[in-house]
């Protein structure tokens, strides 16, 4: 498989969603910086792009195993957002501010215990409420009903609340130690860093998948309810 370099991260992670992973495990951010290109992006973080594209190169491109979320109708993608990424933020929110509590409770005396972690979670929850309804109640039906491209003061709003997201995932590894759990870690500390974990990598995904492909869909004024093919059928 031909990587170019010059090609965005989002778009790469678009065309072959197990790129997301590769990114992942580089810290290259493919969501909220997903239109850097693979180059800048590799250069910023002083990694070696060689490395990223033999891995690249390496994943099995034409798998079934996941969906090109790009050639789906929005109706569908939607729908995909709704029921993988919004149910679970919900469930898993409440969760992870439980756990924070127990540890910062629990191991209070400990020097490199998380400190600051539950308040920050707690603003996080409030924040994502916050933005998952207006997605359901404003962004989501306007695009469902035809009319995405007058959408652009919504979509601008979500981008910029992304861009808050992304940054508290990074005040998350900076209060964990880059989610390190320490030697002197219970059990329930090691389930909160491995949810955390779980919890960046799909919020990530969240991300990406409305910054790099249905906000730019909608905008475009496609059919909600035709695939990308379907939409440009006829167009001369």
């Amino acid at each position: 498989m031909h990587i170019n370099q010059n090609e965005s991260l989002g778009k790469m992670v678009t065309e072959i969603p197990d790129a997301a992973r590769i990114f992942h495990e580089y810290g290259l951010d493919f969501c909220c910086g997903g239109k850097q290109t693979l180059a800048a992006a590799c250069e910023a973080k002083h990694t070696d792009i060689e490395q990223i594209k033999s891995a690249l190169s390496s994943l099995n491109n034409g798998s079934d195993a996941h969906i090109r979320w790009d050639k789906r109708p929005l109706d569908q993608l939607i729908q995909h957002i709704l029921d993988t990424y919004h149910a679970s933020l919900r469930a898993d929110l409440p969760w992870l501010i439980e756990l924070a509590e127990r540890v910062e409770d629990v191991h209070r005396d400990a020097p490199d215990r998380p400190t600051g972690l539950v308040n920050l979670l707690k603003d996080i929850h409030l924040a994502v409420e916050s933005h998952l309804g207006k997605e359901e109640q404003i962004l989501f039906p306007l695009i469902l009903s035809g009319h995405g491209e007058r959408a652009h003061m919504p979509i601008q709003v979500m981008l910029q609340e992304h861009e808050d997201h992304g940054q508290n995932l990074q005040r998350i590894r900076t209060l964990t130690s880059d989610l390190a759990s320490p030697p002197n870690a219970c059990n329930t500390w090691k389930e909160l860093y491995r949810a955390l974990g779980k919890l960046e990598v799909e919020l990530m995904a969240h991300i990406h998948l409305e910054n790099n492909v249905l906000f730019p869909r909608a905008l475009a004024g496609e059919d909600a309810h035709s695939s990308a093919t379907e939409n440009t059928t006829g167009e001369e």
